[in-house]
């Protein structure tokens, strides 16, 4: 069969549009019902997405609809979750199925006529969400100015989260990775942003107690994530 060329694909998550070339938008639909805040919040927040078939590892098809999978450091926003995100934003369930083959199949094409391999990528892809330079927590607030990061601990922070000082800084180039985890309403488990260095411990302190560490209020969670997607593609490039 011949290429498809472009084509737009309606997902119940939102739609996929392929150029025909080279690249896909990816819209999001944050109002369907029965989604969890977390979900609803961070898809209405995305909008739209850029991404380049560089960025792809592979395109499945299958009974559920299309899904993207993306080649390893190609996203910073999917590098900083892993798998902590209900909603996988490159899952598109619920979609015309012979529409959904025949762009994969057009997809597949121009990964082989470009020969994208499936290795990891060597620089980020597609650009994180927009994010400001200073973040809100529970129990510190982190900024980001002349290249470092800054925790500027609260009253409510403990002595042993205070133990590098009042406020604590460090060097973006001494920052080898940044983790988020949301809040779980369920289990009451706060959700926190840290960051590791080179000398951080392999057992490290809970995040209420780790200094490198900012608990992440309530219902601040895609903020949290949109600057933790920002600061990781400022410490790799």
């Amino acid at each position: 069969m011949g290429r498809v060329g472009s084509g737009e694909l309606t997902s119940t998550s939102g739609t996929v549009v392929w150029d025909g070339i080279g690249v896909l938008r990816l819209r999001y639909d944050g109002t369907q019902a029965g989604l969890d805040p977390l979900t609803s919040s961070l898809r209405t927040r995305l909008g739209e997405r850029i991404l380049p078939v560089e960025a792809l590892q592979s395109v499945e098809v299958g009974a559920a609809g299309l899904k993207l999978v993306l080649r390893d450091r190609a996203d910073p926003l999917q590098s900083v979750t892993g798998s902590q995100l209900v909603m996988d934003p490159y899952d598109f369930p619920g979609v015309d199925q012979a529409l959904a083959e025949q762009i994969a199949r057009d997809v597949r094409s121009t990964l082989v006529r470009r020969d994208v391999p499936a290795t990891p990528s060597a620089r980020w892809l597609l650009a994180p969400p927009p994010a400001p330079d200073r973040l809100e927590g529970r129990d510190a607030i982190l900024s980001v100015a002349s290249g470092r990061l800054t925790f500027d601990y609260k009253r409510s922070a403990g002595r042993k989260k205070k133990a590098l000082g009042q406020p604590w800084s460090v060097l973006l180039s001494e920052i080898v990775d940044v983790e988020w985890t949301p809040n779980e309403g369920r289990f009451g488990a706060r959700g926190f942003l840290r960051v590791a260095t080179p000398g951080t411990p392999v057992e490290r302190p809970k995040p209420k107690h780790d200094p490198a560490a900012m608990l992440i209020d309530t219902g601040t969670d895609v903020d949290a994530l949109f600057f933790a997607a920002r600061l990781l593609t400022r410490i790799r490039p």
